[in-house]
């Protein structure tokens, strides 16, 4: 999915989030992450993007293999857990999101 200005109001909604700027900017790109600070919301900008891409499913037994961060500690744990949470919301608010395997 193509997130543009009139999806992302409707994305904070399905979260019950509001998008920082920089998130938001990540968001409406197609570019890479840019910013790295601890607690930026750079994880959460990036599990949405991957939960409204298109592509094969995601095997969620591996994912390191597409987490933001090449670290497995943190595939395992948190970034799994961020992204379920992200996935099950947007897909319970009628969102077209990409399947996941388990």
């Amino acid at each position: 999915m193509k997130i543009n200005m009139l999806v992302l109001p409707q994305i904070e909604n399905a979260l019950g989030v509001k998008l920082y700027l920089q998130q938001k900017n990540y968001l409406l790109s197609d570019g890479k992450l840019f910013w790295w600070e601890r607690g930026s919301g750079k994880t959460l900008a990036y599990c949405i993007r991957l939960a409204l891409s298109e592509g094969e499913p995601l095997d969620m037994r591996y994912p390191e293999r597409f987490s933001d961060l090449d670290y497995s500690h943190y595939s395992r744990d948190y970034f799994r857990r961020m992204f379920m949470e992200v996935w099950s919301k947007l897909n319970d608010h009628g969102f077209r999101v990409r399947e996941i395997r388990q």
